[in-house]
């Protein structure tokens, strides 16, 4: 009876058989493989993402003058930075760039891990230039204001002096020492006897000059005298338009962190911001404030004695894309170690591990269809031309200590232009030739938009996704 009147007497029956319809259907879909979403945002480790989002971006959107708090950063050849640059370096200039930085930190850690201690003092000269992100910082009295590149791979400031010899051409400021009240010539760290520093980059660029000492000023609270900064007399390369100097953010005696330390308890904490908006640096209460947001992880020390080196080390255990955990082996990360680098544009991963990331991420975007050819170094590329929004796997590094860092959107995917015709996974494997272990490096592009807090003291790196506010 209640078949023949199933519509009349039994109308439960038929909301029934389309409830069964639609979980045969999901787990059709599952099994094969296939993500199922509800309206608007991804799940299961999957974000639908307009497209538009993902490519470069020609004007600023930021207020004049930033985020609320702290130094504010911006690209050094964004809309936002306000530098006076020239034509932005293309895609391949870039990577070229990437590619010298990289193989420049390698060499230098290799060398620490040989043992060979008479070649430490020689690479103490050495440094890699390559950061993307400006900072406006004063020397003297009255200050004068100069843009420096953020770099937590240098640990020696310095700025272009006047009357240098050679003169880098794209530079607008020159500090004038005789203008300034409060300035010295020469060391004024008790163990620094040298008085003159010859600096070598990765890219061959070079600064050299002598050690002065006058008042930093970072932000009208935070006034440092006595602070010894390179003064560049003899300066070549391209440290790119409207660059000034470097602000050396490492672990070094020199460093802006070591010698702020008696304020700021060797705390600090940025955010990279995109390419049209304003980030922020942020030294010590101003940085720990953030805290109780973020995820932290250890700080460790590198095999042999690269701790010396001055990079930040932490331990990368693992990596997902979308729901899917890659269960990479730990030691393939382990052995020469992984740093975060603030002037590394490209994360570079151990060839295993990069095998790996690509395999799940073209399984993830199986329904989108390939571009022709690579980009530089960027060798899994999508043309998305006339799609609106993309499905986009989330990529999860996980570290030590349970801090899961999620990445999506710009962190995942390079856009090269504006057409969407070549958008690439934004990551990119170690060297195959190299005889020697390469260091598994977090970029910069991974960490745009994040919070990345350094706290030295404690032993620790946190990390937020609290965007750049």
């Amino acid at each position: 009876m209640c078949v023949r009147f199933m519509a009349i007497l039994c109308p439960s029956t038929a909301i029934y058989h389309l409830l069964f319809s639609s979980l045969l259907l999901f787990f059709s879909c599952y099994v094969s493989g296939i993500p199922v979403y509800g309206a608007g945002e991804g799940k299961d480790g999957f974000h639908s993402t307009p497209v538009s989002s993902l490519l470069p971006k020609n004007k600023c959107s930021a207020p004049a003058g930033g985020g609320s708090q702290g130094l504010p950063i911006t690209q050094k050849y964004g809309p936002c930075s306000r530098s006076g640059h020239s034509q932005p370096p293309s895609p391949q200039e870039i990577f070229g760039r990437d590619e010298s930085r990289v193989s420049f930190i390698n060499s230098k850690c290799n060398q620490y891990t040989s043992g060979n201690s008479k070649n430490h003092a020689h690479n103490n000269n050495l440094f890699d230039e390559g950061g993307n992100f400006l900072v406006d910082v004063a020397f003297g009295t009255p200050p004068q204001k100069f843009k420096l590149i953020l770099d937590t791979g240098s640990s020696i400031t310095w700025t272009q002096c006047k009357a240098c010899v050679n003169c880098l051409q794209d530079s607008h400021q020159y500090f004038d020492s005789s203008a300034s009240s409060t300035y010295s010539f020469g060391s004024c760290i008790p163990s620094t006897v040298e008085n003159n520093y010859n600096m070598t980059y990765g890219d061959e660029s070079t600064s050299v000059g002598n050690y002065g000492c006058d008042t930093m000023t970072l932000e009208p609270s935070d006034v440092f005298p006595k602070f010894q900064f390179g003064c560049g007399r003899n300066n070549k390369g391209d440290f790119g338009s409207g660059v000034d100097g470097m602000l050396g953010l490492g672990q070094g005696q020199l460093s802006t962190v070591s010698q702020t330390a008696s304020k700021f308890k060797k705390v600090f904490s940025y955010c990279l911001p995109e390419q049209n908006s304003i980030g922020s640096l942020l030294f010590g209460d101003e940085a720990t404030s953030q805290s109780p947001s973020l995820k932290f992880t250890s700080l460790v020390n590198g095999h042999g004695t690269l701790q010396e080196s001055g990079y930040y080390f932490v331990n990368l255990s693992d990596i997902s894309v979308g729901n899917e955990r890659l269960n990479i082996p730990s030691s393939v990360f382990a052995s020469p170690g992984t740093i975060i680098d603030s002037g590394t544009v490209i994360t570079r991963l151990p060839q295993q591990a990069y095998s790996a990331l690509k395999a799940a991420f073209q399984k993830a975007m199986a329904n989108y269809p390939l571009s022709n050819g690579t980009l530089g170094i960027l060798d899994t590329c999508y043309n998305l031309s006339g799609t609106k929004d993309v499905l986009l796997p989330e990529i999860v590094l996980h570290f030590g200590d349970g801090a899961d860092v999620r990445l999506n959107g710009k962190r995942v995917l390079w856009g090269e232009n504006d057409d969407a015709s070549r958008l690439c996974l934004a990551f990119a494997g170690n060297s195959k030739s190299t005889m020697n272990p390469e260091l598994t490096i977090i970029g910069n592009r991974q960490q745009v938009s994040l919070t990345v807090l350094y706290d030295i003291q404690e032993g620790r790196i946190g990390f937020g996704d609290n965007g750049c506010s």
